[in-house]
């Protein structure tokens, strides 16, 4: 009984530190991309690492006040949205041409990309540490 406690107490220590970990990347991500230290983001179809662990980043349900749409899904996009930066947490939302990056898992680890182009069509110009995570 103590074993299976402990394993329960180490899968779920290792997923909150998952979220956390994934939660600061998207608050570095989205102050970089808007360039804002509190940007406004909405949420499309929800995210529980950012829902459990906003940092700095105001989630708003309204995406008319948004800065930064963070996308868990492509699908249902409404289109007040489709006027705001969309950054999506899946490889698949990199075919979407409105999305300009993307951070998302990829056999254990964490990948960000975005693309050059994108980047340059909504004017945004990322740090230079972010400069390895840009593709043409």
């Amino acid at each position: 009984m103590i074993k299976l406690l402990l394993i329960l107490f180490l899968i779920t220590t290792t997923w909150a530190s998952d979220d956390k970990k994934a939660s600061s990347i998207f608050n570095l991500i989205a102050k970089n991309i808007t360039e804002k230290s509190s940007p406004n983001v909405y949420l499309h179809k929800g995210n529980s690492s950012l829902e459990k662990y906003p940092g700095n980043l105001n989630i708003t349900t309204e995406c008319a006040k948004a800065d930064l749409v963070i996308l868990s899904t492509t699908k249902d996009i409404p289109k007040e949205c489709l006027e705001k930066i969309l950054f999506g947490t899946r490889y698949s939302h990199l075919k979407n041409k409105d999305v300009v990056g993307s951070f998302f898992w990829q056999k254990g680890r964490p990948n960000i990309l975005f693309y050059k182009q994108r980047l340059e069509e909504h004017k945004i110009k990322l740090d230079s540490s972010f400069d390895r995570y840009i593709e043409n």
